[in-house]
């Protein structure tokens, strides 16, 4: 699953755990599974964020070359 499905799955858990109606289990079900999620979406944007990096410092070595 991409980064974008992630999250929006993780804001419609966001939104169950707001309408409340659930139960206890389900309730802390939902939770784990949103702290699951955000731990994937915090590790894929550190991915992210290195890959910019290098990128940035490419970029900064090219530049720098002239």
């Amino acid at each position: 699953m991409d980064y974008e499905k992630k999250l929006a799955e993780l804001e419609n858990l966001v939104k169950k755990l707001e309408e409340g109606g659930l139960t206890l289990e389900e309730s802390i079900a939902v939770f784990e599974k949103g702290v699951t999620l955000t731990k994937e979406c915090l590790g894929a944007l550190n991915e992210y964020k290195g890959k910019i990096s290098s990128i940035q410092d490419e970029m900064d070595k090219l530049l720098s070359q002239d």
